[in-house]
């Protein structure tokens, strides 16, 4: 073995391992999303969705779900974990969904917030469960029945079935989601055991 074989051999066992690129990898998110859904994922497949095509995603899904109240939305994946931050106004939100969040509500929560919001994702065997372990608004922790408060009048009459704290099945095939640093991996279960999402 010359000394530049020996070079390159060393640099290779240096460089963190990644995993090989599916043939769904470069493909558009939201073609990603529609192959998942329809189940034209072949079986064992992953699916890589990087960091900033999620956050290309979001942003625009977000303006067609919440049209008034939420911008410069923008997630960062870690192993395991993902931080969200928004810019949020809770009382334009409401406004867009033709619901009026009462004067004192309105009086505590007026203006414009910068919100982050910390949580894991723990996933196997075809279900999920998110926990938060922080949410600020304006930089201040929002915990108990606060943060239940956001939650049920924000958050629950744009996602209805979304669920914290709470394992749920994930559908569509899907054997669990990884989160790894910048990037969510989908893992297609080997067979068509996992039903898909009603």
């Amino acid at each position: 073995m010359t000394m530049m074989t020996r070079g390159l051999f060393l640099l290779c066992l240096a460089l963190p391992l990644q995993p090989a690129t599916s043939q769904y990898d470069r493909l558009p998110t939201q073609k990603k999303i529609a192959l998942i859904e329809s189940g034209a994922v072949k079986p064992g497949s992953q699916i890589v969705f990087a960091e900033k095509e999620l956050n290309t995603y979001l942003a625009a899904k977000a303006q067609q779900v919440v049209p008034e109240g939420l911008r410069d939305t923008k997630i960062t994946i870690r192993d395991g974990m993902a931080d969200g931050y928004a810019l949020v106004n809770f009382v334009k939100m409401r406004h867009a969904q033709s619901k009026d969040v009462g004067w004192l509500l309105s009086k505590l929560l007026e203006g414009e917030h910068p919100m982050k919001v910390t949580g894991r994702l723990q996933s196997a065997n075809g279900t999920a469960q998110v926990d938060l372990d922080r949410v600020e608004v304006g930089g201040v922790a929002i915990r108990g029945r606060a943060l239940e408060m956001l939650i049920r009048t924000f958050v629950s009459p744009l996602y209805p079935q979304a669920k914290v704290g709470q394992s749920f099945e994930l559908g569509y095939n899907m054997e669990r989601i990884e989160l790894r640093a910048g990037q969510a991996r989908v893992v297609i279960a080997n067979n068509q055991s996992v039903r898909a999402a009603d």
